[in-house]
């Protein structure tokens, strides 16, 4: 039985053809020290009866399950299927190969119902591989995201441009938010998760934070499994340029973030500057690191100027290739005088 004094909190598993890894993602719920939790299960229509039988076997508890006949091929479109069938008052995403520690969720509560104005709750994040085993610093290198430094954690509540400042200049590495914390009720008020190729997690938080309070908890441990693929990093620099088009696109145009620039201008434009720095730096950092290593040497370069026209990025673009000279940037790509 879920009690009734407690608010209910709904931990929702979206999965599409992955299942090896749901028996751990389960326990991690199972293990929670806060009894009203709704697992709810989303099938996105390509598992079949098996799926159901897997909960049932690793998790001896009531449970919500809901199924796509027809794959809905659009992720954030999944996710916000379940936004609308959770039945808690808070509501949590966690992907079908990531787990959370045992005090996740009551501390997460904790903080949202100790502050109404606290719009998103934030846990710390630790990487693994693929087995489970946690990855180091060196490891992480390219990944788009890392565990906090934990002699500097960020406090435990802060307005929601500090987040936005903290998550871009990277002070305490604010860099996934694909597993938090909010309420139900206002993750449906923004429209839910914008339909984009990658990165709406990451404007989920942006329309939650904005005008309210963030606060982090460190006591919630999330479990990012990271990998190649489930980190983002196999795609091109060509997706990755115009997943970023369609990030810069976003942020003109949401009626969120439009609404927020209208009774806020002089902080929208801080913030918005500091969206888009955030997104070229981390096209830069690709291109110049993981990109130059895996790509033939004149696509590279060419691979430079795939983004649109961000003035700040190609002003940074023409000094590296300045600064090099035209005979270095020669031997740079491996490319012959």
């Amino acid at each position: 039985m879920i009690p009734d004094d407690q608010p209910l909190v709904t931990v929702a598993v979206p999965l599409y053809k992955r299942m090896h890894f749901l028996p751990n993602v389960l326990r991690s719920v199972l293990e929670q020290d806060y009894p009203a939790i709704e697992l709810l299960v989303s099938d996105n229509g390509e598992n079949g009866p098996e799926l159901r039988q897997l909960v049932e076997r690793h998790f001896p508890r009531p449970f919500s399950f809901r199924r796509n006949d027809v794959t809905e091929p659009v992720m954030s479109a999944h996710f916000n299927q379940m936004i609308d069938a959770a039945r808690g008052k808070y509501f949590v995403l966690l992907c079908d190969d990531d787990e959370i520690g045992p005090h996740f969720v009551s501390a997460m509560v904790k903080v949202l119902e100790a502050d109404p104005e606290v719009g998103l709750a934030i846990p710390l994040v630790e990487l693994m591989d693929e087995s489970g085993t946690p990855l180091s610093p060196e490891q992480a290198a390219d990944l788009p995201y890392s565990r906090p430094d934990l002699k500097e954690l960020p406090p435990p509540v802060f307005s929601g441009l500090d987040f936005v400042r903290f998550w871009v200049d990277g002070r305490y590495r604010f860099k996934t938010f694909v597993t938090v914390m909010a309420r139900t009720e206002e993750m449906s008020a923004t429209g839910g998760y914008p339909l984009m190729p990658t990165g709406d997690d990451d404007a989920m938080a942006l329309r939650l934070s904005l005008g309210r309070k963030v606060a982090f908890c460190s006591e919630a441990l999330f479990r990012n499994r990271a990998y190649e693929k489930s980190g983002g990093l196999d795609i091109s620099p060509w997706e990755l340029a115009h997943d970023i088009r369609r990030w810069i696109e976003f942020l003109d145009s949401d009626p969120v973030l439009r609404r927020y620039a209208a009774g806020h201008p002089a902080e929208w434009r801080e913030v918005r500057d500091l969206m888009r720095r955030k997104a070229w730096k981390t096209y830069r950092h690709r291109w110049k690191g993981m990109y130059r290593r895996r790509l033939p040497a004149w696509e590279w370069l060419r691979a430079g100027f795939a983004l649109p026209f961000i003035p700040e990025y190609y002003r940074w673009l023409s000094g590296y290739l300045f600064k090099h000279g035209l005979s270095r940037t020669r031997r740079l790509v491996g490319g012959r005088p």
